[in-house]
């Protein structure tokens, strides 16, 4: 159970962060008589202004202070991803060549409606690649490892800043809403 409430947590980050929205006319067709016809398709612009909404709830915030609170809360949901490099793998951004998902050992298109990768993304793909050869020159591996290191320790920087920015408009009961919602420290 925890593991699916983790997942749909990262997917729903992810929905927040990309700023994907699923129209109608995109949307796959709905399942056949049966098949669970009843259930709605998945709309990440949806899923964002409901959790906003219950957000602004939570935080008892009037329609004022939550345009200037949303910002930097998006700031932060931003930074929260970005300090999680390499992640957008697992929701869009390709899967790692040879994997379970890739039997034919092929590496998987890019989506061209994607967003354009993070710094942190870009080390962590190097990285990867290297540590997916098991002949890879241990020089290059070393110095690719650093890179990421400096990258995801400048995501976290900026995390902080984020949140630290964020803190500076809260109530200690704000504070706490977020703090329990994993927005914050």
């Amino acid at each position: 159970m925890r593991r699916i409430t983790w997942m749909m947590s990262a997917v729903v980050m992810a929905g927040l962060c990309s700023g994907l929205s699923l129209r109608a006319e995109d949307a796959p067709p709905a399942p056949a008589a049966g098949g669970g016809g009843n259930r709605r398709q998945f709309d990440p612009e949806e899923m964002r202004k409901r959790m906003q909404d219950r957000m602004k709830e939570s935080l008892g915030v009037t329609d004022d202070e939550w345009k200037a609170l949303q910002p930097k809360i998006d700031a932060v949901q931003k930074a929260q991803m970005a300090s999680r490099g390499g992640m957008r793998g697992m929701f869009g951004g390709g899967r790692r060549p040879g994997g379970q998902n890739n039997p034919q050992n092929a590496p998987a298109a890019e989506d061209p409606n994607a967003p354009p990768k993070s710094d942190i993304e870009k080390k962590h793909t190097a990285l990867q690649t290297l540590a997916d050869k098991k002949d890879a020159d241990e020089k290059a591996v070393k110095d690719a490892l650093k890179d990421y290191r400096e990258a995801r320790d400048k995501a976290k920087v900026d995390l902080k800043k984020a949140q630290d920015e964020l803190k500076e408009l809260l109530t200690p009961r704000q504070e706490a809403q977020l703090v329990l919602m994993g927005m914050l420290e």
